[in-house]
């Protein structure tokens, strides 16, 4: 019986793998970055009001 390694074309599921992730990153990102911003946008509010 021969090597496993054999059977799957690594090479192929790295690139698609990696391909994958670097879409989903993105989208992930922008997600990130919507929440960050809210985030942002909630302490000034609340410093806002609290000042008053």
């Amino acid at each position: 019986m021969g090597s496993i390694g054999n059977v799957w074309d690594w090479a192929f599921f790295w690139n698609t793998f990696g391909f994958i992730l670097g879409i989903v990153a993105s989208f992930v990102l922008i997600i990130v970055a919507i929440y960050a911003v809210g985030l942002l946008l909630q302490m000034v509010v609340k410093a806002i009001r609290d000042r008053r």
